[in-house]
């Protein structure tokens, strides 16, 4: 079993954020509960849930209400989504992380959307680290290339949404950053395979968890109950960092692996 650590970072909204997260999680909250107590969705598993409302939200059924309740809940949700993966101190505590990823091998930063993509590569090449983008709007050539540069060392850093979660084979990482985390279990645990591989010299890898406090992102309100439990069985470490965390302390707990 190869030797793995987690740290897990939380940031706040800025108070415009909060305040659309806020409307948008009472409008999905309230779809939500509609369509398990009225329109028979399942509650859980989340998954199971969600295949039901988009099923529902398609229509060509008797239900138009459900259709139009199972809408509202998707549009909220995925606003809610992006508004969690593009918060602005995400990219903050990615800048904060920018020593750990200089004195890592290799480092792959998993984010929500293109652009939350690109913009985290950017920020780290303004910081002087090789890091590129790594997404669906590159062509198959481009992919290619930039995944043997990531192989040789030529990049650092590689930025990828949902497209390296799997069916690729990604070269070995000993960081990795989550910077949108994911509701779904089988995802994160698709992104920790990314990165816990045992390594040829035999040290640990890092893993990195950024999430918005006081939101559906939050291990202290439930969120990702079932990973953490795993990870809490497999992990040498769990570390939750204050939110006044520098960069030489994260350095320092990076290389005290």
């Amino acid at each position: 079993m190869a030797h793995f650590r987690v740290g897990l970072l939380g940031v706040n909204f800025t108070p415009g954020e909060q305040d659309e997260y806020q409307e948008l999680d009472a409008r999905a909250r309230g779809a939500r509960g509609h369509l398990i107590n009225t329109h028979g969705c399942p509650a859980e598993p989340f998954g199971e849930f969600m295949k039901t409302v988009t099923v529902l939200s398609e229509g060509n059924n008797n239900d138009p209400q459900g259709t139009k309740r199972a809408r509202q809940y998707l549009s909220a949700f995925s606003k809610r989504r992006a508004l969690l993966a593009d918060c602005r101190h995400k990219l903050s505590a990615l800048e904060t992380l920018a020593l750990v990823l200089s004195a890592a091998d290799r480092a792959i930063v998993f984010t929500e959307t293109v652009q939350s993509a690109e913009q985290a590569a950017i920020l780290l090449r303004q910081l002087g680290i090789r890091a590129k983008d790594y997404t669906s709007d590159l062509s198959r050539k481009e992919r290619t290339e930039r995944l043997e540069d990531f192989r040789i060392g030529r990049i650092r850093v590689l930025a990828a949404p949902k497209v390296l979660d799997e069916g690729i084979d990604v070269p070995e990482a000993d960081v990795g950053i989550i910077v949108a985390a994911s509701r779904s279990r089988r995802q994160m645990i698709q992104r920790m395979g990314r990165i816990i591989r045992p390594k040829t010299d035999g040290r640990s890898a890092s893993f990195f968890v950024l999430y918005v406090r006081e939101t559906a992102e939050d291990p202290d309100h439930g969120a990702h109950s079932s990973f953490l439990s795993e990870m809490n069985d497999n992990a040498d470490e769990i570390e939750y960092f204050p939110s006044d965390i520098n960069p030489q302390q994260l350095l320092h707990w990076y290389r005290s692996r």
